[in-house]
């Protein structure tokens, strides 16, 4: 009777303990839940990490499942993400500047890249122009209301110097070395690749002058205002990104590679603009620095029919950089 009662109990035991296991199986087994989303990611190097990204499948261990929409330059990726054609842009801190005086609704999760050395003043070689102060009443081609104009107030200001101490000539970015090929123009401002595009042409008739670190460009991964399911969308987007960057680091040759690939770059290009990059995940006080200067300058300048500097924190939300790398946060939570 006792070897009947112990059998039983071993049996019962038996049966309880699979009973959990085929219980439990399917509570651990549980996938977390895959979001689509759809990033308008602009067509530049600056956008190198979401190419890496692609490349390596780094977001395939995170919860989102990514479609691009490559778009040309960071103000037509804002306007798709304003208009619901993408969850989430690329984009430059020039243009979240402008349009957070039009109060958008939007906001800025990580700054991921940045550089020093963008925009870059060109003058004539002839001229054997050795300083800013030397382009007073001179004429410059810019392209006006935009980080080319903002970039050659800041470097005059820096001289005591103010736009209305030179003539300033309005161009598409594309058009400003004919500007300086025709001698319409003394020096112009292009942004990179129209930089490198007017050196690799004119070669040495023209002078590259020093003005790195006059002004800091990043680029930012931004959406409409996020509610708790768009913030694990952009958690997991962050964590691609870092494993990018990452990648970028430990391997830059095949990361140049990628791109030239991925953008059917000139290798030169590459060369020319890669020293310049910082490839690091962010949301920092530089960046509100950035944001509230070229905001301010375009008030000043009466850009835009806005003119009350808004509360630049309002378009910042750190709830997902800071799931994925607090310490790379500073600003206000």
């Amino acid at each position: 009777m006792h070897r009947i009662l112990s059998l039983f109990i071993f049996s019962f035991t038996i049966i309880i303990i699979i009973g959990v296991f085929v219980y439990l199986k399917p509570l651990s087994s549980e996938e977390k839940e895959i979001y689509s989303v759809s990033i308008a990611v602009s067509k530049s190097p600056l956008s190198t990490p979401f190419y890496i990204a692609k490349s390596i499948n780094a977001f395939e261990n995170t919860c989102v499942r990514v479609e691009y929409d490559e778009v040309i330059g960071g103000l037509v990726a804002f306007d798709k993400v304003m208009n619901e054609e993408a969850e989430f842009g690329t984009s430059s801190d020039s243009v979240i500047a402008f349009k957070s005086l039009a109060k958008e609704s939007f906001v800025t999760h990580a700054m991921f890249v940045q550089s020093d050395n963008d925009v870059k003043l060109l003058t004539h070689h002839d001229d054997n122009l050795k300083s800013v102060p030397e382009l007073k009443g001179k004429k410059i081609g810019v392209t006006k209301g935009s980080a080319s104009e903002y970039f050659l107030s800041t470097l005059l200001a820096i001289e005591g110097l103010s736009i209305d101490d030179v003539e300033l000539y309005d161009y598409k970015p594309a058009e400003l070395i004919n500007g300086l090929t025709n001698h319409e123009v003394d020096a112009i401002v292009p942004w990179e690749p129209f930089a490198f595009n007017a050196v690799n042409q004119l070669k040495d008739k023209v002078d590259v002058q020093e003005t790195k670190n006059v002004n800091t460009l990043t680029f930012n991964l931004i959406s409409k205002k996020a509610d708790d399911l768009l913030v694990e969308k952009a958690t997991c987007i962050i964590q691609g990104l870092n494993v990018a960057i990452a990648y970028i680091a430990s391997n830059p040759e095949k990361s140049k590679k990628i791109v030239i690939d991925e953008l059917n770059l000139d290798p030169s290009f590459i060369d020319w603009v890669w020293e310049d990059y910082i490839f690091k995940l962010g949301l920092n006080q530089s960046l509100i620095f950035n944001i509230k200067s070229q905001a301010s300058w375009a008030i000043d300048m009466k850009m835009s029919e806005h003119n009350e500097m808004p509360n630049i924190n309002d378009f910042l939300d750190s709830r997902a950089m800071v799931q994925v790398d607090p310490g790379a946060v500073n600003i206000p939570l």
